[in-house]
């Protein structure tokens, strides 16, 4: 076989403009492995780039269309260009591959760094595996990275169902966190689950709940979250957003911590993402599998705003 099956677009707009190509399968070039792809996550930022919007977005400029989107992918290795890249063929390898510029993992087989891959974890579903690396990425460079969060620390994540704030939760719990999440009440079970304390941002104000309590902040719900969380810091409390940028000046003139972050391929974190998966103390919550074809769908149901853990497509 020469050609595989890949999701692309030639112009940024809703899931309509996603289509499934056929495609000559990539030569494998030095520092690369080819894998042949078991499992692809579906992201938020992958809509956020379909709509021609986020740094993604900025980065593809014309000469990379078609674009195809998504950065996470798991699968085998099936071919090398002969040079050392610590893998070989059959190896079962993921990561987040070449974010923000396009990583091209809506495929059947993906062209990537190899120092941007682990080896995968033993005993783990494959469709865990393509959930987890960019959502496990943000959660662990936001938390350890950027707020540098310590054992015995409270930390408040919103969103904590999410595809970022499920594995987020169960991190801060490994580290030895007190941790709080804020969660649709169909959601607390799930949460409780994970080790958090739920919050129910329907029914209660997690301002009033909390107080100025908290150590750490990791907000990926928008500004007027953000503003308000700046309420429950501790003086010198630190916040990390993965949405707009823009209030990060206000939080540091009262005195906080505050960043933004980008997530960013890491091969060490990755590892260490595997060996938590692989002792059963990190799991990726797949809330709907899709056929590669079917990635409008999977995409539209990510935009919904409301799916617990992670989509994912297989080939």
């Amino acid at each position: 076989m020469t050609t595989m099956r890949q999701i692309q677009l030639t112009e940024w707009g809703d899931e309509s403009v996603l289509h499934e190509a056929n495609v000559p399968i990539p030569t494998p070039v030095r520092g690369h492995v080819l894998i042949k792809t078991v499992a692809a996550g579906v992201n938020p930022i992958d809509v956020t780039t379909r709509k021609g919007l986020g740094p993604a977005a900025q980065l593809a400029d014309p000469s990379y269309r078609p674009f195809v989107p998504g950065w996470d992918v798991a699968g085998t290795v099936v071919a090398t260009a002969g040079d050392y890249t610590g893998f070989k063929v059959g190896d079962g390898v993921f990561g987040m591959v070449t974010f923000p510029y396009p990583g091209g993992a809506y495929a059947e087989y993906v062209l990537a760094p190899a120092y941007q891959l682990a080896k995968v974890p033993s005993d783990v579903p494959c469709a865990q595996l393509g959930g987890a690396p960019l959502a496990g990425l943000t959660a662990y460079q936001s938390l350890f990275e950027m707020a540098h969060l310590k054992e015995g620390e409270r930390v408040l994540i919103h969103a904590g169902a999410g595809g970022v704030g499920h594995l987020a939760v169960q991190l801060a719990a490994q580290a030895g966190a007190q941790v709080f999440a804020t969660a649709s009440a169909a959601n607390h079970e799930f949460v409780r689950s994970l080790g958090a304390q739920p919050i129910d941002y329907r029914t209660e104000d997690f301002r009033a709940v909390l107080g100025r309590t908290m150590d750490v902040v990791l907000n990926s719900t928008g500004r007027q979250t953000f503003l308000d969380s700046l309420e429950v810091l501790v003086p010198g409390g630190r916040i990390v957003t993965l949405t707009n940028p823009d209030p990060l000046d206000v939080a540091r003139e009262r005195g906080f911590e505050a960043q933004w972050l980008t997530a960013h391929p890491d091969r060490t974190q990755m590892q260490k993402i595997a060996r938590l998966m692989s002792l059963g103390l990190l799991k990726v919550h797949v809330e709907k599998i899709f056929p590669l074809a079917e990635a409008a769908a999977a995409q539209e149901l990510m935009a919904s705003g409301h799916t617990r853990g992670k989509i994912v497509l297989v080939p």
